[in-house]
């Protein structure tokens, strides 16, 4: 079996550490709104200058104790998991490794999606031979570094080298587990690949260079080998012993001197990977009635989701609001009609006239509408009030989803156009379909179809449309992997996503060679106040359900993707508001692939068949998820109720799916019954 001596682990920059971001509602290529310092989440004054001192701790012991300390007196502190991260990094510069790898999980398990520490968790794994584990977190390092935008508090400047170094030493992580399994060949590839990143590392050399002499390439080992014992460090001594080997194999018989053969080896480092095509999205779009006369049904069903109506032009007939005048907001605004023609009229400043704007645009059908007024610069511009058709009245949307002190939520400042009220630059990149920004304003945003049109998820279409014979399919989602099939849906549904406008102006759709969809770049959860999540680490808002479903073991190894579970055009789409595929019944979505609880579910959830909480659903996703208007299921999925976590946290800040039915009972009763 291969093995490699205990080497010092790379201090990595802990990034998410650092600041807190606020949260957008409705994030575009702005990054989140950015907050104080971590310390200014905690409340409580005592705690926050107990945290402080773990975080200005200069010895890794005094770090270590100190932060044990904190999480015994405060463990319930909304900074639980960078406490922990701190212990783990401090016990793994003291060598305690065991310990080091129990204070990480315990971070991780609050937030996976942290690539600086799950990359020193992979080599700490790595060293324990804990192989399974090492692969794992270096792949998603490297799987989460490769989409994130800047992590505060790095600069633009600073992220490429910081990124680079993190995917190097994961891509070692890699090579390492591969060669202690025999995989040379899989090896080898690995640590190019890091060396491409770090071109003379010795730990990265080194291992190459047994790997190669496993796949009997001393040609190849030799000047890797050289190297590395031109190095001064801890593998300088063993790789001069393997080139030794290679010496006595292949040059003493020749008469050349060690010395003379070591340094004839010139380690050129590997160029930069082979280029793979990527197919291009070539064919033109042809906009969503051009699909009608060949798939009519699907077409119809479309009409009748939300997502065909998330933007439309004013008609009288679409308008869902209350235009009586009867109710007002804040007495600041209200919505009328005069002569069949909807307004909505508000208050300008300190004064008591009331300023009339006419209804140019609607927003969305299902849960709520909103509406938007037409700028003379074309800009549209989304009023704060939206008709909540849920609870049947008007509310400020904005006051809803903003903190304290937000311009668009003052009612009374509407008529300054407050920038994030702007439809075209907050609200389009998921409201409309191949959305362009030609000067990379919003006055010269162009969009093909208000809503989301068939294109926005099967691609460009035109090709198609005109020759079927001769065209290339769209795409089918049953052909995509689940990374690819996921991606399509995120493209709207990923509250971290930064929609960045091309070179070419487009938004929300590719202009270029490549997959039609953007794979966007996406703030990392350590961007966003600890008010986007659960104390005990899982997501509150709807506005993260794709990044909650990332997490899900039915999508990481399953395969399971969005269409696992929803039809994106039901043929009941009136009055199937959630666009489940198997509506009438919900375990179908489970056990289509959990085959074995199929015939006697009971046996599983412990409650009779045919009751609610029989329901795969009730335990797994339960209603936690704020949408809002409505508590919404959470779709980390393979989520089991915690009871410890409730304890610890409070059915507040952990809910739990038996006490939402069993209100009578606590955490020690589930303990009981589990």
């Amino acid at each position: 079996m291969f093995r490699l001596a205990h080497a010092p682990s790379l201090l990595l920059l802990a990034a998410s550490l650092a600041f807190a971001q606020g949260i957008d509602g409705t994030l575009t290529s702005r990054a989140p709104k950015t907050a104080l310092t971590i310390f200014d989440e905690i409340e409580d004054l005592t705690e926050r200058a107990a945290f402080r001192d773990v975080w200005n701790a200069q010895m890794p012991q005094n770090q270590r104790d100190l932060g044990v300390r904190f999480v015994e007196r405060y463990p319930r502190s909304i900074l639980l998991r960078e406490a922990y991260e701190l212990i783990a990094r401090a016990c793994v510069a003291l060598g305690d490794d065991t310990a080091g790898l129990d204070w990480a999980k315990r971070s991780l398990r609050l937030m996976p999606e942290n690539p600086f520490l799950l990359v020193m968790t992979a080599e700490v794994a790595a060293r324990q031979q804990q192989l399974d584990l090492a692969e794992t977190s270096a792949r998603d390092a490297l799987s989460y570094a490769a989409r994130a935008a800047t992590p505060a508090p790095l600069t633009p400047q600073q992220w490429p080298a910081a990124r680079n170094d993190l995917r190097a030493t994961a891509y070692f992580v890699l090579g390492r587990v591969a060669a202690t399994r025999g995989k040379y060949a899989e090896a080898e590839r690995f640590l190019l690949d890091s060396l491409r990143l770090r071109p003379d590392d010795p730990q990265s050399l080194y291992v190459l260079g047994l790997a190669r002499m496993e796949l009997n390439d001393d040609a190849g080992a030799a000047p890797a080998l050289a190297q590395t014992a031109r190095s001064a460090g801890p593998f300088a001594e063993p790789a001069a012993r393997s080139l030794r080997v290679l010496y006595t194999r292949h040059a003493q018989s020749s008469g050349i001197s060690f010395q003379s053969y070591a340094a004839s080896l010139v380690w050129n480092p590997p160029g930069p990977p082979p280029v793979v095509p990527v197919p291009s999205a070539q064919s033109q779009y042809a906009g969503s009635a051009a699909c009608r006369e060949c798939h009519a049904a699907e077409y119809e069903s479309w009409r009748s989701t939300g997502m065909s109506k998330m933007l439309r032009p004013y008609r009288p007939e679409d308008v869902s609001g209350d235009f009586s005048g009867r109710q007002t907001v804040s007495d600041q605004a209200r919505a009328v009609t005069d002569k069949g023609r909807h307004f909505i009229e508000i208050r300008q400043g300190e004064s008591a006239r009331w300023i009339r704007y006419p209804v140019d645009y609607i927003i969305g059908s299902k849960w709520q509408q909103a509406y938007a007024t037409q700028l003379s610069d074309k800009r549209l511009l989304v009023f704060p009030i939206q008709y909540s058709r849920l609870q049947e009245t008007w509310l400020n949307y904005w006051k809803i989803v903003d903190g304290p002190g937000s311009a668009r939520a003052d009612i009374s400042r509407f008529h300054e156009v407050p920038e994030n009220a702007v439809y075209q630059s907050t609200c389009a990149s998921c409201h409309t379909s191949q959305l362009a920004l030609h000067d990379l304003s919003a006055e010269s945003a162009e969009f093909r179809e208000g809503g989301i049109n068939c294109e926005m998820c099967h691609g460009p279409s035109l090709d198609h449309a005109r020759s079927i014979k001769g065209a290339a399919t769209p795409i089918r989602f049953a052909r995509l992997t689940a990374e690819e099939s996921t991606a399509i849906c995120a493209q709207c549904h990923a509250q971290s996503a930064v929609h960045e406008a091309l070179s070419g102006g487009a938004v929300n759709y590719s202009d270029g060679a490549g997959p039609f969809y953007r794979t966007y770049v996406s703030h990392l959860p350590s961007n966003f106040a600890r008010s986007a999540f659960y104390r005990d680490g899982r997501y509150r808002a709807t506005t993260f359900i794709s990044e909650s479903f990332a997490r899900s073991q039915c999508f990481r190894k399953g395969g399971a993707t969005c269409v696992s579970c929803h039809n994106p055009h039901p043929r009941d789409a009136k009055e199937n508001l959630t666009s489940l595929k198997f509506r009438s019944d919900a375990n179908e979505m489970c056990v289509q692939c959990h085959t074995e609880l199929r015939d006697r579910p009971e046996r599983h959830t412990r409650h009779a068949a045919g009751t609610e909480a029989s329901l795969c659903v009730s335990c797994h996703m339960p209603r936690i998820m704020d949408a809002l208007l409505f508590p919404a299921r959470s779709h980390e999925i393979d989520d089991i109720p915690d009871a410890e976590m409730t304890a610890r946290f409070g059915p507040g800040d952990s809910p739990n799916a038996c006490l939402s039915c069993h209100r009578d009972r606590d955490t020690a009763w589930i303990r009981r019954v589990r």
